[in-house]
């Protein structure tokens, strides 16, 4: 698929996913939830999900030279279910991945499962998240032409955001997340990193 008109479409998605969420919320009655612009309860459990448009990256050395690669214009998204102890502290498991789209010759695919830890710092909107885990996926990699497999590879997520609380067990919002890998010579080369990340969509619902 052209990468451009792929970045279209996905942006498309996250708009429509906006507008659909959005509006059926923002039309009920405020007198059900009094407090629905101020009050959080984000006590208790906690699913949600993200939807967006990423990139991915491979750095190595080679010949004494280090070596970028990246990958660009790719289908980012995520899955979370988890325990928030307040309204400032939530314990998630996420599993996050990126694809890029491409043709089957040059494809990206990588994945992981990490448990995160998410702050907001004052309890309001702007949240801090990051987690350690593992994954892998498979990578091509242009300096030797070749698809590289890559499993059960430590991995850290790093990630920022503002949610907007629709309601007071609803929330929408925007997020920044980088998730690296450290491969360990599965590429054949020496001091081998990989990593993807995204912007996004968030739904996260507090139960």
């Amino acid at each position: 698929m052209n990468h451009d008109r792929f970045t279209r479409l996905s942006l498309a998605v996250i708009l429509a996913a906006f507008a659909a969420t959005a509006t059926p919320v923002l039309a009920q009655d405020q007198d059900d939830d009094e407090c629905w612009t101020r009050c959080r309860d984000r006590k208790g459990w906690l699913v949600g999900f993200n939807a967006g448009v990423g990139g991915g990256g491979l750095s190595f050395d080679h010949q004494g030279r280090n070596i970028s690669e990246e990958e660009n214009n790719g289908a980012f998204g995520g899955l979370r279910v988890g325990y928030a102890f307040s309204n400032s502290f939530a314990v998630t498991l996420e599993m996050m991945g990126f694809g890029n789209g491409d043709d089957e010759d040059e494809e990206w695919g990588l994945g992981a499962g990490l448990i995160s830890v998410t702050w907001w710092p004052d309890g309001s909107g702007f949240f801090v998240r990051t987690g350690i885990g593992g994954g892998g996926g498979e990578i091509f990699v242009h300096e030797s032409g070749e698809t590289v497999e890559a499993e059960d590879k430590g991995a850290v997520l790093f990630g920022i955001g503002y949610e907007w609380q629709l309601t007071k067990k609803f929330a929408l919002g925007v997020a920044v997340d980088a998730v690296g890998f450290d491969l360990d010579g599965a590429t054949g080369f020496d001091d081998d990193t990989a990593g993807f990340g995204g912007l996004s969509a968030q739904f996260n619902w507090y139960l």
